[in-house]
């Protein structure tokens, strides 16, 4: 709770512990990444549906490649994040190791966790819901994408932009936490670490709008 009601002195205390990366791992980062993949599985699963019995099969197989690989992504951000964010502190003097700003980095990722908790279960009443065209042999050979025009039958555009608009507000969250969380992990002012934090949080941000207008 005080993480999300006083990011800043959660982490002046947690600076003064020992590092452990698995409570931001174990807490945050993995349920994530655990939500996010079982939601890209819903929606592979679902237009699985809309092939014919021998090509869902096949169909699935790549899905199952996605899916890990949106599993390991996650991780793969956390780290990324925490590499931006330490190497542009070390333009403002900074202090601290990188497995102490790894370690607080996997904090920021509370609110995504808190935004998947929240969006998810609409999302899965509404593509359960779905009625999908069923795809002939014929028109996938005709138009091997039309895969991901099926997409846009699983939501709708109100809810698209209603996620949208919660990953937004949900994002700015996340740059307050980084904020506070490279401020302590390096020991750099309050102003530098917002200009350190901002640079991978947008990029984060954009990433995440990225995908949800993919089915728009």
């Amino acid at each position: 709770m005080k993480l999300i009601t006083n990011p800043n002195e959660f982490f002046e205390e947690l600076k003064h512990k020992d590092v452990k990366i698995k409570k931001p791992l174990l807490t945050i980062v993995l349920p994530l990444a655990v939500i996010l993949s079982a939601y890209k599985y819903l929606i592979m699963n679902k237009i699985s549906q809309a092939f014919p019995k021998e090509l869902a099969q096949f169909f699935m197989i790549g899905a199952y490649i996605g899916i890990i690989g949106s599993f390991i992504g996650m991780f793969a951000v956390w780290f990324i994040v925490a590499v931006i964010m330490h190497g542009v502190s070390s333009f403002f003097d900074s202090k601290g190791s990188f497995r102490r700003t790894f370690e607080f980095t996997g904090y920021g990722f509370l609110p995504s966790l808190i935004g998947a908790i929240i969006t998810t279960p609409v999302s899965y009443y509404y593509i359960s819901q779905a009625q999908l065209p069923k795809i002939s042999p014929s028109q996938l050979v005709q138009n091997p994408t039309i895969a991901k025009t099926l997409i846009t039958y699983l939501l709708p555009k109100s809810v698209v932009y209603s996620n949208l608009i919660i990953n937004l507000a949900l994002t700015a969250w996340s740059l307050t936490i980084w904020t506070f969380a490279i401020r302590h992990a390096r020991e750099i002012e309050l102003k530098k670490a917002f200009i350190t934090a901002l640079i991978p949080t947008l990029l984060f941000g954009a990433y995440q709008i990225w995908n949800i207008l993919k089915i728009l």
